[in-house]
């Protein structure tokens, strides 16, 4: 009898706690205040909105405040940490952490977290990024069925600036989707941690 009260209970709390429509949402106008957890927290991310120049709305004490996402080094949504493209102002979630950083779409993995599904809709910006670390800039990869020169272009400076990745991009063999991407950044990190 004891085992069915706890069950309830512990049922009960998941339930007011998935549907209680609380996040937590803390941004980070820098790396470093991310490092040293100096940032500003809200309850509620509200919505999020734009395609190169991406804004969120969030909510703190029912006052709602729109930032706009090129303004900050980015933030954690429910425990998700998602960082801006200093560039454009896109966002992307850290999927991948390790000698290489792997980053995939930031509005359709906010749409997932926000719905509780695992199905990412790519409607809107780059499909996926690298950096070296945290600290560093994102550079893009091209969607495979929409080129992009400007993408092309910062992942030429990216393997430029890092020839010791050389042999990661031959492993892509310019297949920049990002399930191949994400796969073989794994698989990099791995054998070179």
């Amino acid at each position: 009898m004891k085992l069915k009260h706890l069950l309830l209970i512990i049922s009960l709390v998941i339930s007011v706690k998935v549907y209680s429509g609380k996040d937590t949402v803390i941004v980070y106008t820098t790396y470093q205040n991310y490092v040293n957890k100096i940032g500003e927290t809200y309850d509620k991310m509200v919505n999020y909105y734009g395609t190169i120049k991406m804004k969120i709305t969030l909510s703190k004490n029912a006052v709602e405040t729109t930032i706009k996402c090129k303004e900050i080094w980015g933030f954690l949504y429910n425990g998700h940490l998602f960082r801006t493209d200093a560039r454009t102002g896109q966002v992307g979630e850290l999927i991948v952490k390790g000698k290489l950083c792997y980053y995939e779409n930031g509005i359709a993995h906010l749409e997932m977290i926000r719905n509780g599904t695992n199905h990412e809709n790519f409607s809107l910006g780059y499909h996926c990024y690298l950096s070296t670390d945290l600290s560093s800039k994102l550079a893009p990869f091209a969607n495979a069925d929409h080129p992009d020169t400007d993408a092309d272009k910062q992942m030429k400076k990216f393997k430029r600036a890092n020839p010791e990745y050389a042999d990661f991009f031959k492993a892509l063999n310019k297949d920049y989707s990002y399930q191949n991407v994400r796969a073989k950044v794994i698989i990099f990190n791995r054998n070179f941690p």
